[in-house]
């Protein structure tokens, strides 16, 4: 029987993301106090694609929402109702954006958080057939001195810039980079591809 040899980490294909939303629901619903709430829509994506450490491009695309904004999180972002009426509609941006996605090994930093709205508002073919991982999960396992794994104490822990928190393309490049401290502290781990990605992988089917 023919045994495949174990995928070095350095051969893995990276789209580290970030998404900037207008709440935390990618669903409408009802309440138990039968109130309807309707879905938080997308605002910002930023995408950074990496072959294992080596970062090869980054993408970031404005997104035109048709719901409220709320002020606190356009405060939080930056991003203002004129920056939105100027952008493209979600479903151009979609198309764009799975360009950037397809074939790579998706990477977040809150995975459970930007996979939830990446399940929502990208057609299931897409999202189906690509493998998710969170860097605070990876995190949690190679940087255990860390006493918080959030991503701007992290950045504070590994001496990372983020020039602008709150925004996607900044957000994932930071995440880029954390990315590249975890593939070094795998590498001295001896693990392989699949042992990496199964130690940050967060299941579509949890989501």
């Amino acid at each position: 029987m023919l045994i495949e040899e174990p995928q070095p980490l350095r051969s893995l294909r990276f789209a580290v993301l970030d998404l900037e939303t207008t709440g935390g629901c990618p669903k409408a619903f009802w309440d138990k106090k039968e109130r309807f709430h309707a879905a938080s829509e997308i605002t910002d994506v930023g995408v950074v694609k990496m072959c294992g450490p080596v970062i090869e491009g980054g993408f970031e695309m404005l997104s035109a929402i048709e719901g409220d904004y709320p002020p606190f999180i356009q405060r939080l972002t930056g991003i203002t109702p004129a920056m939105l009426i100027e952008a493209e509609p979600w479903e151009r941006v979609a198309w764009r954006l799975s360009g950037e996605l397809e074939g790579r090994v998706w990477v977040a930093h809150h995975a459970p958080f930007d996979g939830s709205f990446l399940k929502a508002w990208l057609p299931h073919g897409l999202w189906h057939r690509h493998r998710l991982i969170c860097t605070r999960l990876l995190a949690k396992a190679l940087i255990p001195e860390a006493k918080s794994r959030a991503l701007h104490q992290l950045c504070l822990l590994l001496d990372i810039h983020n020039r602008r928190a709150h925004r996607a393309l900044p957000d994932a490049e930071a995440t880029a980079e954390l990315m590249q401290h975890l593939l070094a502290r795998a590498e001295e781990k001896n693990l392989d591809a699949e042992a990496f990605i199964k130690l940050g992988e967060v299941a579509w089917g949890r989501l």
